[in-house]
């Protein structure tokens, strides 16, 4: 495998409206692991899941969803003891049923060093660092992936994960602490004001540049910035997605010794 996210899945009920006034929803997978998993893979790399769903008709039904998209689910966990987890999502509301649930139960005792030494990448996001098991499986799971030598990336998206929480102060302050564990940031404005009260990416820099972190991309509304200690390159967004540039990074073999060392056409040839 390239890439190995850990994450959730879970079986996401779509509404045209409001989720309390609807009588029909539309099944689909959500959870931003096998999101980024599905962009990956669509784009022709290879992405593993590490996730737990419930040994129940839902979680078997997501995972055959994931295998047919080309997503490898053979890390896949399943439990007796937990249910697959269910959100209600419609009009920019979420309504989530994932407390006591088999994603937020993975804990790292589940997790083997083996598939990290396959990876070229480790990529975790913020909805799964709620305190819980899983939590806790992303600190042993970084530790893997570092001793392994695999680039580890942070979407924090902040907006994205914060009606899985249950407080947003708290959602800020546990970003902040695995800001530094990564080698690789992949940041939007709305990360900025969230964590640091602004969208400038001037003021957040010196405090980005600390710990493991080497390369940090910025996506703005039109634009994509893209950072090492040293360097800085620019480009038009259009549809340079997270996945498609851990992609170009993959296929142009940048170990994280590289990270350093990026000259700034090597930077635009990756968000270009």
């Amino acid at each position: 495998m390239s890439v190995l996210c850990l994450g959730e899945v879970w079986l996401e009920l779509n509404a045209a409206t409001a989720p309390e006034l609807t009588e029909t929803f539309r099944a689909q997978t959500g959870g931003w692991g096998a999101g980024f998993c599905r962009q990956y893979a669509a784009l022709g790399g290879q992405a593993a899941l590490l996730a737990q769903l419930g040994a129940d008709p839902f979680g078997r039904k997501l995972a055959a969803q994931l295998a047919r998209d080309g997503v490898d689910c053979s890390l896949l966990c399943f439990t007796d003891a937990f249910p697959t987890p269910v959100v209600f999502t419609g009009e920019d509301t979420a309504l989530p049923y994932r407390a006591h649930t088999a994603g937020l139960a993975l804990g790292p005792e589940q997790l083997e060093a083996a598939p990290f030494r396959g990876a070229s990448a480790f990529c975790f996001s913020s909805a799964g660092l709620v305190d819980s098991p899983l939590r806790l499986a992303h600190l042993e799971a970084l530790a893997a992936a570092r001793d392994a030598g695999a680039l580890c990336c942070y979407l924090p998206r902040l907006a994205q994960a914060a009606p899985y929480w249950p407080q947003r102060e708290a959602l800020c302050q546990t970003a902040l602490q695995f800001l530094d564990r990564a080698d690789v940031l992949f940041l939007e404005e709305s990360d900025l004001l969230l964590l640091f009260g602004s969208r400038e990416l001037r003021t957040a820099l010196f405090a980005l540049f600390t710990g493991h972190v080497q390369l940090i991309f910025f996506y703005k509304k039109d634009r994509i910035l893209a950072f090492t200690r040293s360097v800085m390159a620019s480009a038009a967004k259009k549809d340079q997605s997270p996945a498609l540039v851990l992609y170009r990074m993959e296929k142009m073999m940048l170990p994280v010794s590289s990270l350093p060392r990026l000259k700034e056409s090597e930077l635009n040839a990756l968000i270009g």
